[in-house]
């Protein structure tokens, strides 16, 4: 290590342009990390806001949740499945919309109209979110709650919106937060009055049965589930069924994945063609008598310096850069990600850093000093 510190010292321009291609990297790489963790939070945000342990859904659905429209039937079925394992069971009901705002105008000076989900619940159930600001619904045939996102956009309590299909006006009492799905805010409002009043070329139905226990490890559910044209999901299941989900995910992990390597293997090359060029240096000391390896260890902790500096400085700017973020972008840093990441970093750094090892074993002190 001293051998390490001493030569980052004598030599601050070479290995801080090092330090900058890493820490760059790095930085693209926690600034696409934080995005993909935005991305996947808008899509299941409201999903993991219900903390439950399986959901029922049907099996025509294709276990799409957007699909699923359950039968009386059905719906008995579930509610007998809920009983029978000693567990609640809250329903959902669940349908794509545009939410015009009464009296509230876009950059262009016509109506506002975003893409929403209406989630129609049981109000004084588990799956009734909690108000962040403003007050709970009281009057559940004209009241409704909004995501937080849409404060951005001009909404406020008090004002009407409408969702088109149906012309039926509901005023916001307050707002939640954390509560979107596929990306898109979600408005929640009484299930009985989204039934009755939501968008007529909509129909909206129950689309899925939410158990607070997790069902899918009980083969006798599963079965009388299956029976009846059900499908149980634990909640990451039924996340990663969301239409695009899984794609994202993989795509930003490939993205990530690559990033780690391209930067390990451009430190290794670095780290390699500096030894090259310290042979002479290395010759002189082996003709000293310091071991081969002492020189292989001081090798590999110059890597690691270079690379935490490196990663700390990239991961630094990434923080600094989600405080002058606005509100629209979803960038969502995440402490175990980006330590997953710092780690693998490190890790493959130094395996490119070894790289050199080969050159440091084979220098013959006369050759080197010659």
């Amino acid at each position: 290590m001293f051998l390490a510190l001493r030569e980052i010292r004598h030599e601050p321009v070479r290995f801080g342009l090092i330090i900058s291609v890493i820490a760059l990297v790095a930085y693209l790489t926690f600034f696409l990390a934080s995005l993909a963790v935005g991305l996947a939070h808008l899509y299941r945000a409201g999903i993991d806001g219900w903390n439950s342990g399986s959901v029922a859904i049907t099996d025509a659905s294709n276990e799409n949740l957007s699909a699923s429209r359950l039968s009386d039937e059905q719906l008995s079925t579930a509610q007998t499945l809920a009983t029978d394992n000693g567990t609640t069971a809250s329903t959902l009901m669940s349908t794509a919309a545009v939410a015009q705002a009464e009296g509230v105008t876009d950059k262009d000076g016509e109506a506002l109209r975003d893409d929403v989900f209406a989630f129609g619940i049981d109000l004084d159930g588990e799956l009734s979110p909690a108000v962040t600001s403003g007050h709970t619904i009281s009057d559940p045939l004209k009241e409704i709650l909004v995501d937080d996102s849409l404060q951005a956009k001009g909404l406020k309590a008090g004002d009407t919106i409408r969702l088109l299909g149906s012309d039926h006006d509901w005023t916001i009492v307050g707002f939640t937060h954390d509560t979107t799905f596929q990306s898109a805010p979600v408005v929640t409002l009484d299930g009985q009055a989204l039934s009755k009043h939501g968008p007529t070329s909509l129909s909206p139905a129950v689309s899925a049965v939410v158990f607070k226990a997790d069902l899918t490890g009980d083969s006798r559910a599963m079965k009388s589930a299956q029976d009846s044209g059900l499908r149980i999901l634990t909640s990451e299941e039924l996340i990663r069924t969301l239409p695009g989900y899984s794609a994202q995910v993989l795509t930003f992990s490939l993205m990530i994945g690559s990033l780690i390597i391209i930067a390990s293997t451009v430190l290794g090359i670095f780290i390699y063609v500096l030894t090259l060029q310290k042979r002479p240096v290395l010759g002189i000391l082996k003709a000293r008598g310091v071991p081969t390896g002492y020189l292989v260890r001081s090798g590999c902790a110059q890597t690691l310096v270079l690379s935490a500096v490196g990663i700390g400085v990239g991961l630094f700017l990434t923080v600094a850069t989600s405080l002058i973020l606005p509100s629209a972008v979803p960038f969502r840093l995440s402490g175990l990600l980006d330590l997953l990441i710092a780690a693998a970093f490190v890790l493959v750094s130094v395996i490119g850093g070894l790289i050199s090892v080969r050159v440091v074993t084979r220098i013959d002190p006369v050759e080197a000093i010659s």
